[in-house]
C-alpha cells in the first residue's frame, strides 16, 4: 500500500512495460495531484488518446498531435 501526502510527493505514475511515446507525460501518482494536473492540461490544450500498443490512455501535449 502506498501512502501519499498531498503536495509532498511528486512521484510520477509508472508507464508499465509499454514503450509507446504516448506515455511520456504521466500524471502524478497521487490521485489528488493527478486530478489537478489533468484539469490544468485539459485547460491548456492537451489531449488524450488510446495507445495502440497497450490500450491504455496517454497524454499528447500541444504541438505533438502526430504522436501515437
Amino acid at each position: 500500500m502506498n501512502v501519499f501526502i498531498c503536495g509532498l510527493d511528486d512521484t510520477r505514475a509508472d508507464r508499465g512495460d509499454c514503450p509507446n511515446p504516448l506515455h511520456d507525460h504521466p500524471l502524478a501518482a497521487s490521485p489528488m495531484v493527478a486530478r489537478d494536473e489533468a484539469d490544468e492540461r485539459l485547460d491548456t490544450g492537451w489531449t488524450q488518446a488510446r495507445c495502440p500498443d497497450c490500450g491504455l490512455f496517454g497524454w499528447i501535449a500541444p504541438g505533438e498531435e502526430g504522436k501515437q
